[in-house]
């Protein structure tokens, strides 16, 4: 995954981020309420995101980042991504059911006759393949809806511009009150992401209620510590879903 913007982010850049008031709960002076917490990140509609995960194998550490513009509430995206592995940073498009990517581009470095960017409707992908398929969108969106699974929160410290919150979040009941209108992508980017048990999350809420950070922490089957740490820096964003010309995308849409 790759990271085209800072990742490294302090408490007050986080909180002077702009966004859309015009739905928003301003909380001056206060911690912000927990209540409430995934209606107000998601009113604005977008988001400016960026996304680290920390893997740990074996003693050794591997870092994967993403950042971009994204919809917490419907198919549209624009994200960028550097792999643990590194290379070349990938560059994903989402609108609607249609994902492109760069993926072939460096063969096509090697071979100018190579489009460098893909085309996959993934309406036409079976089982297996949609959940092989990664979802890049629903990453970047999932933490922004993982509030709603949390029964019991717990503030851990207010900074007077943030206020920061603990709490389980249940699979089970976050799949219950996830909206319907994105409940399949959003909860296949949680189970392919975090534990399908109860699991640990830290909130970080602006003045105005909403999710700025999300941090969650926990360890594999294996016993492999994982952090995924995403952060929400702007609200109510455009997002740019210009392609490149046509004779550099090749559709694999698989053909049954």
């Amino acid at each position: 995954m790759r990271s085209a913007w800072p990742f490294a982010l302090t408490l007050v850049v986080l909180a002077s981020c702009g966004g859309s008031g015009e739905h928003s709960v301003t909380v001056l002076g206060k911690p912000a309420p927990f209540a409430g917490t995934v209606a107000r990140t998601t009113a604005s509609r977008t988001v400016r995101f960026e996304q680290r995960t920390v893997l740990t194998v074996a003693g050794s550490t591997l870092q994967a980042a993403e950042n971009g513009a994204a919809s917490l509430v419907a198919r549209r995206a624009h994200v960028y991504k550097q792999l643990a592995s590194g290379g070349i940073p990938g560059e994903i498009v989402v609108i609607g059911a249609i994902t492109y990517t760069n993926a072939n581009v460096q063969a096509a470095l090697n071979d100018p006759s190579v489009p460098p960017w893909t085309k996959l409707d993934t309406r036409k992908l079976n089982a297996r393949e949609r959940a092989n398929q990664a979802d890049e969108l629903g990453h970047a969106a999932a933490p922004a809806y993982l509030a709603d699974g949390v029964a019991a929160p717990h503030r851990v410290a207010f900074f007077g511009t943030l206020t920061q919150y603990g709490g389980t979040v249940d699979p089970a009941r976050l799949a219950k009150r996830v909206p319907a209108s994105v409940r399949p992508w959003v909860m296949n980017a949680v189970r392919a992401d975090y534990p399908a048990r109860p699991f640990m999350a830290q909130f970080w809420l602006d003045q105005q209620g909403r999710a700025r950070r999300v941090l969650v922490e926990y360890r594999t089957a294996k016993g492999s510590p994982v952090a995924i740490d995403t952060r929400y820096t702007a609200f109510g964003v455009a997002i740019d879903v210009s392609l490149p010309p046509a004779g550099e995308i090749k559709d694999v849409t698989p053909r049954r």
